[in-house]
């Protein structure tokens, strides 16, 4: 089964979440992919056996949770989060970077792109 997925603008994805949440959909997951020099957060819902998808196009900057719409959203949000650097605003728990990885792990180990740089044992990662 294919399962296509529909672009929304950033600024309307927290009501286009909202709709499927009041149609009683489950929240499946979010997928985060490197497009050069973007993002594509793919976001899946479920009713029965149909799957749905809505997507972002996204610098990496200023993402709006869905984490307030569906709780369970906040695990993978800080995944994404750690493993691909993008920023989510309004984060219902933040882990601050310590959920996945350790404090000597790389940064954003599977972005193409750079988000975030900082100083770690004394060297830039």
């Amino acid at each position: 089964m294919i399962v296509n997925s529909r672009e929304v603008e950033i600024g309307n994805l927290k009501n286009e979440v909202k709709k499927y949440h009041d149609g009683g959909y489950r929240f499946v997951t979010e997928t985060c992919l490197n497009l050069e020099d973007k993002f594509k957060i793919i976001y899946t819902f479920a009713i029965g056996y149909d799957l749905e998808n809505i997507h972002i196009i996204t610098d990496g900057k200023n993402v709006p949770s869905v984490s307030d719409i569906y709780s369970c959203a906040l695990a993978v949000e800080n995944e994404i989060k750690e493993l691909f650097g993008v920023e989510f605003d309004g984060l219902a728990v933040d882990f601050g970077g310590n959920f996945m990885l350790g404090e000597s792990s790389p940064i954003s180990p599977q972005a193409d792109i750079e988000i975030i740089r900082r100083e770690k044992g004394g060297k830039n990662e």
